[in-house]
């Protein structure tokens, strides 16, 4: 009996043994592996080296989780530290890894092959890298991994026992929750296998080379929330035509590709859309009239398209729209007054739809949420909306350039505190331009150019760019072609130095060249061309050292020109026809390295 229990003793110890032995070899091994790693890497930071020594175990190095009974690595996150170097085939021997997070840092070399053969693998994300070559093939064959994220490296090409394409056996993939591949340059098709990938969340593969249509059988995948497939050569349908989906897709973006048809009407089973962004495609056809049945959609973005028809009204009724592009498309006919419902409305751009007629609803400019209005390059007409007490506490644009609109200027458009751009140039607008712009602190770009504006009647003086010296961040001032009939005012010298053009021309502008114009020091461009300025080119121009274009043709300009003039080294034009400048052109103009087109023609110089 006693000899029963030693024996039962001695296989109890020998068992122990064993057991510590082996873990405590697997433990070695991951150590060796983790060395190896360190050895491959470079970081700008000495932290990593301090950190990772033989003096401490490696479960309690930074980055590394270790399984609590079996002390064995189940994990290595070292993501966003600027690491550098190549990915050690090491880490292949960490047998028990379930995530491995590298993301955004800069390595280099490629994946290696028999990472993909971590039986506990579930998570690898090394997006944002310089990794090159091919993806390994044995990731796409993992029937556990959950997250493969590639995206933003330089993968491509076949190479080894990889390839930069998709293969069919990524439908074995079957828990497979997060495929992310963006930026790889993935080529060939999209496999229609995918569609086995029942749990399948987000799929992101765009900015690659893939082409063929989009397999019908993603729309099927119930988990699906995320389609990503913009700025590829997709061809085909967008939607798997009066066929029954069952999805419930939140994201689908197929932007920058050569998608076709037309918007099937059971676009109206994705119920659950926030984003429909279909922009740069070949997507003809009228948007369907029942667009006001993607009840959740937040953005849609269809600019880009031949898509033709009038806008439908059922758009008003999706209260959570925040924006709506559709530039450059062929929409016909009014605006829908049912828009200025969409209270949460954040951007509304339909530009360069050249035959949408009729006038801007009032309603629009009664939407307190929005931030940009485009309409420009149309055909509307009548008055911009100009209802009394209007606050636009959100507006940053207005864009309704090169339309027929009359009237004046609302002067609610002053109190919009957040603007920065006003366009309004190439239009029939009359009446004076407000002399209170300088509320508008955060406006860096006024185009009026192209109307009948005038100045106020009782000054000659250009008020109204007395009160733009308040507005510091201007960058584009342009109000040429009116009947401003004024001159230019002594504080033009006052106007921010961050005005980098000036456009004046053509605007029956009198009088001289104030000095002060030498003070606007990040000019690039002067325009005062076709108007009846008198006297001499001022001095003080000569100051304007980024000057690149200098137009003063056709005015009544007298005197010499300066050699301050060859002190403008950028200059690129120099346009100064038709004036009564005499003397002698000077020699150092040939001086001027980046002047192409010069001009002085129908003067007084001497020969």
């Amino acid at each position: 009996m006693e000899k029963h229990i030693f024996l039962l003793i001695l296989l109890f110890l020998f068992q122990y043994y064993s057991v510590f032995i082996s873990a405590a070899s697997s433990n070695e091994t991951d150590q060796q592996a983790r060395l190896a790693f360190q050895k491959l890497v470079t970081s700008p930071s000495p932290f990593l080296a301090k950190n990772w020594t033989k003096n401490t175990s490696f479960c309690s190095w930074f980055g590394v989780t270790c399984s609590s009974k079996r002390q064995r690595v189940v994990a290595l996150t070292l993501p966003n530290l600027q690491l550098q170097g190549t990915i050690s085939p090491s880490l292949a021997n960490l047998s028990f890894l379930r995530e491995l997070n590298l993301r955004n840092n800069f390595f280099h070399g490629s994946i290696p092959y028999d990472i993909g053969h971590l039986p506990r693998l579930r998570v690898i994300d090394i997006q944002d890298n310089q990794l090159q070559g091919s993806i390994p093939t044995s990731l796409f064959q993992h029937q556990k991994v959950q997250t493969i994220s590639l995206a933003l490296n330089k993968l491509s090409g076949e190479c080894g026992r990889g390839h930069g394409i998709i293969p069919p056996s990524i439908g074995n993939s079957t828990k497979l929750m997060n495929l992310s591949l963006s930026g790889d340059g993935i080529n060939g098709n999209i496999p229609k296998e995918i569609g086995n990938l029942s749990q399948l969340a987000v799929l992101s593969l765009f900015d690659n080379q893939l082409t063929g249509s989009i397999p019908a059988a993603l729309f099927n995948i119930s988990s699906l929330l995320i389609i990503s497939l913009a700025r590829n050569s997709l061809s085909g349908p967008l939607l798997p035509d009066e066929e029954k989906i069952l999805s419930n897709l939140e994201f689908l973006g197929v932007s920058y590709n050569q998608i076709s048809g037309r918007i099937p009407s059971n676009i109206c089973q994705l119920a659950e859309l926030k984003i429909l962004s279909i922009s740069f495609n070949n997507i003809n056809g009228e948007i369907p009239r029942n667009i006001g049945c993607l009840a959740n959609l937040e953005e849609f973005y269809i600019g880009y398209n031949p898509t033709s028809g009038t806008i439908p009204a059922s758009l008003g009724n999706i209260s959570t729209l925040q924006n709506l592009n559709a530039m450059n498309n062929s929409l016909q006919g009014p605006i829908p007054p049912e828009l200025g419902k969409l209270s949460n409305l954040r951007q509304l751009s339909f530009d360069l739809n050249h035959n949408l007629i009729g006038q801007i609803p009032d309603a629009i400019f009664n939407i307190s949420s929005l931030e940009l209005v485009g309409f420009s390059f149309s055909n509307l007409s009548g008055r911009i909306p100009a209802t009394t007490g209007r606050r636009l506490p959100n507006l940053r644009g207005i864009y309704l350039s090169y339309n027929q609109l009359e009237g004046e200027i609302p002067p609610y458009i002053t109190n919009a505190s957040k603007l920065n751009t006003l366009a309004l140039d190439m239009n029939l607008l009359t009446g004076t331009i407000p002399t209170n712009l300088g509320n508008l602190h955060e406006l860096r770009g006024l185009f009026l150019s192209g109307n009948q504006l005038n100045n106020e009647p009782s000054e000659y003086d250009l008020q109204f760019l007395n009160s733009l010296v308040d507005c510091r961040m201007l960058r584009y001032l342009a109000v040429g072609s009116n009947l401003l009939n004024g001159i230019l005012p002594s504080t033009i010298g006052n106007l921010s130095s961050t005005i980098e053009i000036f456009h004046i021309a053509d605007a029956h502008i009198n009088g001289l060249i104030p000095k002060g114009i030498g003070n606007m020091s990040g000019l690039t461009k002067l325009n005062f061309q076709d108007n009846n300025l008198i006297g001499s080119i001022p001095f003080e121009v000569g100051r304007l050292k980024k000057l690149q274009g200098l137009f003063l043709s056709n005015n009544k300009l007298r005197g010499h020109i300066l050699d301050v003039v060859c002190d403008l080294s950028n200059l690129v034009v120099l346009y100064l026809p038709e004036n009564e400048l005499s003397g002698v052109i000077p020699e150092c103009i040939g001086n001027l390295s980046m002047l192409q087109q010069l001009d002085l023609v129908s003067n007084n110089f001497l020969s």
